[in-house]
């Protein structure tokens, strides 16, 4: 008995062991702290040049609530985080939707009204990045009578505009502008710009559908390396069947345009309910992932996938997947008919194996009531939660190989900046940066779970997740060493994929830190 005991006891500290913090190879680099005329700013980009410094682009606000971007820092540091370079870009008319990089050449993609010309013009403001001298080159316009406002084609621009959007590839080589025009019948009808890198055209299509604008949802755009073809992916809403609304609500349409031509692909999600879906492009298929309920429930019940030929767009793979025992028990501390809400997707990531790594959060929003000395309503504030994140393996052909839940607890009324998390991939391995409090609470069953203490006293950890779904944790900075809380929901990851960098922020007080791993 005595024996048995023993062994008992090894096996639950081998598991507290790797339950607590390990050995996780990151090299830390910090910049000076420095002050900006504007208090609030966030990294929009980084690029690395070839002497291991970097090119970084920042978006500063005139305040926090506004939420407009009133200009940009362009700032370039040597390999030791040394300010070598910088240049204020101030924002004067139309909107900046987009960024984009080639070697050391910059481009600025904007977009708004000419009233002058008394049209629509989509502009790139280009420079290099050793003198910050601009030129200014027009894209393409339209008539003010063509363009619809607002649009619904929104793929999040840098001010969440709703008149155009920019999309870029996942290499940076090629970037999309759609607009939103006008149709005489409400039908659903974008035009679709294509330019690479150096600003040449490479497509140019007008996507419409006879399906009326407000029944037709975009959910994300995919383009080729070279520019010049483009995924785009939809979600329909279909008219109700009989009394009790038919056998579907929807269905998903998969749209491959080229130069010459488009095709369609219209898929559904059978008995089972696909809230979102998301594209992943890769050489020899386009795939679509996401969660998925059952009807008439709106609790996750796992995750979905679909593939498609990426020239005919013929359909090869449908898999539902249900979450695994192991997500359940890392959620609940046992298996349980409870599965998850208000799931938030944050990332897609491919492996060196063409393996889908999926990324979100358990994220919601609650009101509450404000009461003055006398007891009464002074008004509603909103707290805004960012819980348990969720991450799960793909395998090439759909199928799951593991789906793990990472218990967190935070909330905030104000600047969400501090907490949720800025995840990556390195090899096969994923990492996610979080900021928590000093301790790390023990759950049931041998579970752990992330918290938050303030923002001016948080200590920035690091998850790894590696490729077996197994994950450990360690503190990277703590509060005591640092004069700035760094922004975790914005961290800016580089080309080659092993760095990552996250801004701080105190009051005025800035300060870079870069993470290598």
């Amino acid at each position: 008995m005595r024996n048995i005991l023993l062994i008992i006891s090894f096996i639950v500290s081998i598991f507290h062991t790797s339950a607590q913090e390990a050995d996780i190879p990151c090299n830390v680099k910090k910049s000076d702290v420095f002050k900006d005329e504007y208090k609030h700013s966030k990294i929009l980009l980084v690029e690395e040049d070839s002497n291991g410094g970097v090119f970084i682009v920042r978006a500063y606000q005139g305040s926090l609530l506004s939420g407009a971007t009133r200009g940009f820092y362009f700032e370039h540091y040597d390999a030791n985080l040394q300010l070598i370079k910088e240049y204020e870009y101030e924002l004067k008319l139309g909107v900046l939707i987009g960024i984009v990089v080639n070697n050391d050449i910059v481009h600025m993609i904007d977009y708004g009204y000419d009233k002058k010309k008394k049209q629509y013009v989509c502009s790139a403001n280009s420079a290099n990045i050793k003198d910050f001298k601009f030129t200014k080159k027009e894209l393409f316009s339209l008539e003010w009578d063509e363009v619809k406002t607002p649009g619904l084609f929104n793929f999040g621009s840098i001010d969440n505009d709703y008149i155009s959007n920019f999309i870029t590839n996942n290499d940076k080589t090629a970037f999309a502008v759609t607009v939103d025009v006008e149709d005489k019948n409400d039908k659903e009808k974008h035009l679709i710009h294509v330019f690479d890198n150096n600003l040449n055209p490479t497509l140019k299509h007008e996507f419409k559908r006879e399906v009326k604008d407000r029944k037709y949802k975009y959910e994300n755009i995919d383009i080729s390396e070279d520019g010049k073809v483009v995924y785009v992916l939809g979600r329909v809403k279909d008219k109700k069947e009989g009394k009790k609304g038919g056998s579907k609500k929807y269905h998903y349409e998969l749209t491959r345009i080229t130069p010459t031509d488009a095709k369609i692909q219209t898929f559904d999600t059978d008995e089972h309910y696909a809230q979102s879906l998301k594209t992943v492009y890769k050489n020899d298929k386009i795939s679509c992932v996401g969660f998925y309920s059952d009807r008439n429930d709106n609790r996750f019940k796992g995750l979905c996938y679909f593939d498609m030929d990426p020239l005919t767009l013929d359909k090869k793979t449908t898999k539902f997947n249900e979450f695994t025992e192991q997500f359940l028990i890392d959620k609940y501390g046992k298996k349980k008919e409870k599965e998850l809400k208000n799931i938030s997707y944050r990332d897609i990531f491919l492996t060196p194996d063409n393996d889908i790594v999926f990324n979100a959060e358990e994220y919601y929003i609650t009101t509450h009531q404000r009461t003055g000395q006398n007891g009464m309503s002074t008004g509603v504030y909103y707290i805004y939660h960012y819980d348990d994140i969720v991450t799960a393996k793909i395998s090439h052909d759909g199928e799951l190989l593991w789906a793990r839940n990472i218990n967190k607890r935070q909330q905030t009324s104000g600047d969400e900046s501090y907490i949720s998390y800025t995840s990556m991939i390195v090899n096969n391995d994923t990492y996610f940066f979080i900021n928590t409090g000093e301790k790390v609470k023990k759950l049931r069953n041998d579970r752990i779970q992330f918290g938050q203490k303030s923002v001016k006293k948080s200590n920035l950890n690091i998850i790894k997740v590696n490729q077996n779904g197994e994950f450990e944790f360690k503190e990277i900075l703590d509060d005591k060493d640092n004069e700035v809380p760094f922004m975790v929901a914005y961290g800016a990851t580089t080309k080659k994929g092993n760095n990552i960098y996250f801004l701080g922020r105190k009051g005025r007080k800035k300060q870079l830190v870069k993470f290598s791993l």
